[in-house]
């Protein structure tokens, strides 16, 4: 009866061994499996952080573009609000036979020139302004300059 005893002890001992063993093996995978878990997780991060930078870049981008395309449109205004700095007002866009004119007349047209809508309006309004210029250049016996004041 003692071996009986004893064997069953043995035997009661390792079932409780393997039991702990097992047990161990199975936290030790299940903690793998977290890394890998904790691993994916990272590389999903990582890709979700190079898709908001590269949308942040897109984005940066068209600003430029829209910022530029306004900026080009401000420095070919007829009436030369946009000029760019270091550069004299209206160069660029100067006034024929503004010296046959007053300040007033000069502020004047460049105040029509700037209210007219479209480029057609302020080709023909131009054209009107040339002709009445070179009248009143051969009026006066002087040549009908370009200025930019």
């Amino acid at each position: 009866m003692k071996t009986r005893t004893a064997l069953s002890a043995l035997v009661a001992a390792t079932l409780v061994a393997t039991s702990f063993a097992a047990v161990a093996q199975g936290q030790q995978q299940g903690g793998r499996g977290q890394q890998g878990g904790q691993q994916g997780g990272q590389q999903y991060q990582q890709q979700r952080q190079a898709e908001r930078s590269a949308t942040q870049e897109r984005a940066q981008d068209r600003e430029r573009v829209q910022t530029r395309e306004q900026d080009r449109a401000r420095v070919h205004q007829p009436d030369g609000t946009g000029t760019p700095a270091g550069q004299a007002k209206g160069a660029g866009n100067g006034i024929y036979g503004g010296n046959l004119m007053t300040d007033e007349e000069r502020n004047q047209y460049r105040a029509q020139l700037s209210g007219l809508k479209t480029e057609q309006e302020r080709t023909q309004f131009q054209a009107q302004h040339r002709e009445q210029m070179q009248l009143r250049a051969k009026e006066k016996g002087v040549p009908a300059e370009v200025t930019t004041e």
